[in-house]
C-alpha cells in the first residue's frame, strides 16, 4: 500500500468520525446494497441509502454527517433507495437528485413524500449536468434523458445514475448498478477511486472499462453470506489490475482520506 501511495490504518468501528479536512470518500457497509458518502471539509453527498433496515442513519451519523448538500438515488432498485426516506426525513437535506427515472416503487414514494413534506427541491438526474459544492464537482454521466415510455419494464440497472466526482485533483467514479455495457458507451476519464458496479456481479467488459478508468482503488458495496454469489470470482480476477480493492462485505466501512500532503489514508 506504501508502494502504491496509500497508508492503512485501522480504526473502531465505533469511533464517530469528525468532519475531513479535505477530500474523503467512504463507502458505507449497508449490507447488500449500495451508499456510498463523498464529502470535502464541511460538503457531504450521499449516494444511494441501501434496504430500508440498512440503519443509514446510524452510519451517517457514526461518519459525523448531520446535514447533506445533496442525496443522489440512483435508480428504482430497492437496495439502492430502499432507506431514501429515512435520510430525507431524519437529516437536513439541501436538495435531492432523483434517478427515479419515473418509476414509481415503496421507497421512491416514500422519499418523494418526505421531500415534498419538508420543501426539498426534487431534480431529475440528466446527463450533462454538473453541480458544484464548494471543491466538489459532480458530473452526471448517464442516463440521457428519455420518455418514460420507452423504458417501462426494463431493467433499471441499465439507466442507473453514473456520476464523476472530482475535487483537489482527485477523481472517483460512482456507477451504482450500470455496468460496462452502459460504461463503454461514456466519455470515462482515468479516475483514482472506482466504485465497482452492481456489487461486483459477473461483467465481461469490465477488463476493458479498467484499462480506460486505471483506478487506484475499487471498492465493491457487497452484503457478506449474499445468494447472488457477489463479487463474482470473475470481477475479482479482473480487479487484480487495481492496486487496492475494498470490500464492505469483508472490510465493513471503508473510509478513504485524502491528506494534505496528496497521500491517501485507508
Amino acid at each position: 500500500l506504501a508502494a502504491a501511495g496509500w497508508v492503512a490504518l485501522a480504526t473502531p468501528a465505533s469511533a464517530p468520525a469528525s468532519a475531513p479536512a479535505g477530500f474523503r470518500v467512504t463507502f458505507l457497509d449497508v449490507g447488500q446494497g449500495d451508499a456510498t458518502l463523498v464529502q470535502d471539509g464541511d460538503r457531504a453527498v450521499l449516494v444511494d441509502a441501501g434496504l430500508p433496515d440498512a440503519g443509514i442513519l446510524e452510519l451517517l451519523e457514526r461518519a459525523g454527517v448531520e446535514r447533506l448538500d445533496l442525496f443522489v438515488a440512483t435508480h428504482a432498485s430497492a437496495d439502492h433507495e430502499g432507506g431514501a426516506a429515512a435520510v430525507v426525513g431524519g437529516l437536513p437535506v439541501a436538495a435531492v437528485l432523483s434517478g427515479l427515472d419515473g418509476a414509481s416503487t415503496p421507497g421512491g414514494d416514500a422519499m418523494a413524500a418526505a421531500a415534498a413534506a419538508r420543501g426539498i427541491r426534487v431534480l431529475p438526474a440528466r446527463a450533462g449536468q454538473l453541480l458544484v459544492l464548494g471543491h466538489l464537482r459532480i458530473r452526471v454521466l448517464w442516463p440521457h434523458p428519455a420518455p418514460v415510455a420507452s423504458h417501462v419494464g426494463a431493467d433499471p440497472n441499465e439507466r442507473a445514475v453514473v456520476l464523476e466526482v472530482e475535487a483537489r485533483g482527485v477523481r472517483t467514479l460512482l456507477t451504482a448498478d450500470a455496468e460496462s455495457g452502459v460504461l463503454a458507451q461514456l466519455a470515462l476519464r482515468p479516475v483514482d477511486v472506482l466504485k465497482v458496479s452492481h456489487h461486483g456481479s459477473a461483467d465481461p467488459g469490465l477488463p476493458a472499462v479498467l484499462r480506460r478508468l486505471r483506478p487506484r482503488v475499487a471498492g465493491i458495496e457487497v452484503g457478506e453470506g449474499n445468494s447472488y454469489g457477489h463479487p463474482a470470482p470473475s470481477t475479482l480476477d479482473a480487479l487484480t489490475a487495481v492496486p487496492v480493492v475494498v470490500r464492505t462485505d469483508r472490510d465493513g466501512s471503508v473510509r478513504l482520506d485524502l491528506t494534505e500532503s496528496g497521500r491517501w489514508e485507508v
